[in-house]
């Protein structure tokens, strides 16, 4: 059955579901009982007006800031679990990944466009060095899934996530929240706002502070890895000179300092251990690698934004949004995964943007509703990769593990390797290795820089009219100008002894631009838009149609290789990325508000897919990351939701999510693609969550426990979907090592929080448990050292528990 055939028939589903809801509903007299609703649904702002959820036409997951609280999510990747499409990894702060519907957005060079856009108060952070910011003081997350052009614009290919932080108001209050646990785990979170001027002014300032200590042992150093240390302060105040101003004026900043990553290899053992990534490891750094800085990483943010509203008159609002936002962010990391003096590297990344949106939105109450605007986004940013090697170890390194054919369909690799000095390196031990000869101490440091200056202008419209008082027609379109330059420079800054050439690199001899190479275009134009029919089976049941197409601006890709000491290659454009999106859904409020449920189906087809691979660079180098036109892909999904109450001492939530992510066989010309079949990367085909909060209520206290599981199916790390690899002598046929996979089984976890709120829920005593069961998983695998032929493996977060006080004024 064809993709298409399978998303009508789940549409048609979903709109027999719906009808039989709405009689449910028409013939149960609970529902039509004046009395208050037993949940109400959130309001939400995903069309840049006041909406219930029910009300919005494409698919939407919004959570409010209490709700994320009492089930103890304060970072994306916990928000992510309780998100059907939604899959946030994060390696560190400074190389998270967005996925929506199986789509990934993660790279962190600075000339490649983001997929899933990340809006923090109407600006977009989608930049990934940039994106990931602490969830405290937030009043919702709302999360829009498919091609967001026309209300999202930049970066909103695939979806959006938007976090809407608390603002200032003209009353007095006040909360402290203090955490600890088990890993030396503090954290403190707060907030106080205040009147100053009557109905004028108001001030607001929050605060976090997080730590723990790393989970994964290093025998390597004295910090351990995979901790976290983050310090973040947000300021806003809001000016009211009349009913119908308001001016909101909003400061951030944060800083992260958490010790290193555990890029753990899983071929070549920990010293004295083994490739588990949940043990420990055996990480380093070596040859006073800029300047002896650890493992880990530095990262500071600064923004400001100013949001002005003007209500014009009855029917006209004007509303504009301006913003200087940067951030600088340092990670060291050894990506070989071992105790050799092999490889370390870093990612020095750095971008500074300025954006302005304004918008003219009309409303007079009749059929007719709209809005249309204009927005500049500039943004410069720079992503420096300082590349250090032990001569001797990497000449040896090259003659072993990686000297394979490529595996066949039985996942066999024949070895071709110096099979004696490839038992050494198998031990993990670099005393060993020395002492069979191998030279050391001979450490050089070389670096590649990207470089990106973008400009883009958008111009936007979108059109809602009422065709009966139950069919709404919707149409937007998004016009974007962008003008982009990349350059591209390397360098050897220090040989280790005089007359020694790049390993990885060339010097490219100053810094090459994109703008001098003749024939290369660099301005680029394109349309995004979306057409909604939506019905209103009642009023509380709405059902939608959507098509709407999505694109990812053209990347001018630097493709430069070190050959024979000197750097050959050239700018090329991957064409734009496009998607188109069918989508149809459902939902409604049933049963006086006990039940709220939504679903969606939805079909998308994508051209020119772009996607990162390994190139050969030639004999004796390792391969080298390029961004290439992956062609064709297609992907079918349903996502479910369902929040209830059917008593007032419990209530219930569940979220389900399908995705069945491909690339296609061929691509548009028949030719066998690259990746043909494979499963998207970081997308798993199942996903779902389910929690419970269960109270009792006292004359003194209100007691709660509650409950949550999240699960997902297998996940690959890499579009490759690398299996096993065995790899062989072919004189023999004896394995000499084995390659795992680069994919993590299907897992779930279990979370358990309970409590008791006393004084009128002032104040809140809690107790908690992360990972109850203690799974064991990874967040990634491949990485850096996958490039070497020894991918590196990254655990995930073992069982965390502890203990929260929360006062409330």
């Amino acid at each position: 059955m064809s993709n298409i055939r399978q998303f009508m028939l789940a549409s048609l589903s979903i709109a027999a579901l719906a009808s039989s809801q709405a009689a449910l509903a028409q013939d149960d007299p609970v529902a039509d009982d004046d009395s208050e609703l037993r949940q109400q649904t959130i309001t939400v702002t995903a069309q840049f007006r006041e909406q219930s959820a029910i009300e919005v036409p494409a698919a939407l997951t919004a959570y409010d800031g209490e709700f994320l609280s009492d089930i103890g999510v304060n970072e994306f990747d916990e928000l992510a679990a309780f998100v059907p499409g939604l899959v946030v990894q994060e390696q560190s702060v400074n190389n998270p990944g967005f996925v929506i519907r199986g789509i990934t957005s993660d790279s962190g060079a600075s000339n490649i466009e983001p997929r899933v856009s990340v809006f923090e108060n109407g600006v977009s952070i989608a930049r990934s060095r940039g994106s990931i910011v602490q969830l405290f003081d937030i009043e919702r997350v709302e999360v829009l899934k498919g091609p967001q052009g026309t209300l999202f614009g930049r970066s909103a290919q695939i979806g959006a996530v938007h976090v809407i932080t608390n603002k200032a108001e003209q009353d007095f209050n006040a909360s402290l929240q203090l955490d600890a646990g088990n890993f030396q785990f503090f954290e403190a979170n707060g907030h106080i706002n205040v009147p100053i001027i009557e109905d004028k002014l108001a001030g607001r300032i929050a605060a976090s502070y997080s730590f723990r200590d790393g989970f994964i042992e290093n025998t390597e150093s004295l910090e351990e890895l995979n901790g976290t240390d983050t310090v973040a302060v947000r300021g806003s105040l809001r000016f009211t000179p009349t009913d119908k101003v308001t001016f909101d004026l909003i400061g951030t900043y944060s800083n992260d300092s958490p010790p290193g990553t555990s890029f753990k290899s899983g071929v070549i053992p920990a010293l004295g251990g083994d490739t588990n990534p949940n043990s420990p490891a055996s990480l380093n750094t070596f040859g006073n690698f800029l300047g002896g800085t650890d493992l880990g990483v530095d990262r500071e943010i600064w923004g400001i934004t100013l949001i002005s509203d003007w209500e014009l008159d009855d029917a006209w609002r004007w509303v504009t949004t301006v913003s200087h936002r940067q951030f600088d962010s340092l990670e060291v990391f050894d990506p070989d995964g071992t105790a050799f003096d092999l490889f370390i590297f870093a990612e020095d990344a750095q971008g500074e943007q300025t954006s302005l949106d304004t918008r003219f939105n009309y409303d007079n109450g009749g059929k007719f509703r709209g809005f249309f605007g204009a927005g500049l986004f500039v943004e410069n940013g720079s992503q420096e990769v300082p590349l250090g090697l032990g001569l001797g170890e990497v000449g040896a390194f090259f003659g072993t593990i990686p000297v394979q054919t490529p595996p066949d369909e039985n996942g066999v690799a024949l070895f071709f390797g110096d099979p004696a000095l490839t038992q050494l390196f198998l031990t993990g031990d670099p005393s060993i290795l020395a002492a069979a000869g191998v030279p050391s101490g001979l450490f050089q440091l070389e670096t590649f820089t990207n470089f990106s200056d973008n400009s883009s202008f958008d111009a936007f419209a979108e059109a809602e009219y009422d065709i009966t008082d139950k069919l709404t027609f919707t149409a937007g379109l998004r016009f974007t100008l962008d003008d982009k330059e990349t350059l591209f420079s390397s360098a050897l800054l220090q040989p280790a002894f005089p007359g020694s050439a790049g390993v990885l690199v060339a010097d490219s001899n100053g810094i090459i631009s994109s703008d001098t190479q003749a024939g290369l275009d660099n301005t680029f134009t394109g349309f995004s838009w979306r057409a909604v029919l939506a019905y209103r089976v009642n009023d509380n049941i709405n059902t939608y149609f959507n098509y709407s197409r999505g694109r990812r601006p053209q990347v001018i890709q630097d493709n430069f290789a070190a050959v024979g000491g000197q750097v050959v290659g050239q700018f090329d454009v991957i064409p734009e990325e496009t998607v188109d999106s069918f989508e149809a859904g459902a939902k409604g409020s049933f049963f006086n508000g006990a039940l709220i449920a939504d679903a969606a189906v939805y079909y998308y087809d994508y051209q020119n897919f772009q996607t990162t691979v390994q190139r050969d660079a030639g004999p004796g180098n390792p391969p080298q990351f390029v961004t290439v036109n992956g062609g064709g892909a297609d992907s079918i999904g349903v996502e479910i939701g369902l929040t209830a109450q059917p008593a007032d001492w419990v209530s219930l939530f569940a979220t389900y999510g399908y995705n069945r992510g491909r690339f296609d066989d061929t691509d548009e010309n028949g030719e066998p693609q690259e990746f043909a079949g494979n499963q998207f990367r970081l997308s798993p085909d199942h996903s779902f969550s389910v929690g419970a909060e269960l109270t009792l209520e006292t004359d003194f206290a209100n007691f709660f426990v509650l409950p949550t599981y999240t699960w997902q199916s297998e996940v690959f790390f890499q579009d490759e979907n690398d299996l096993p690899i065995t790899v062989v002598d072919p004189a023999t046929g004896n394995t000499v090592f084995t390659i795992p996979g680069v994919s993590q089984d299907a897992f779930g976890l279990l979370n358990l929080r309970a409590g008791v709120d006393v004084f009128d829920g002032q104040i809140r005593f809690e107790m908690y448990a992360e990972n109850l069961l203690d799974e064991e998983f990874i967040i990634d695998g491949g990485n850096t050292g996958g490039a070497f032929g020894i991918p590196t493996f990254i655990a995930g977060k073992p069982r965390f528990w502890g203990g929260r006080v929360t006062v409330r004024y």
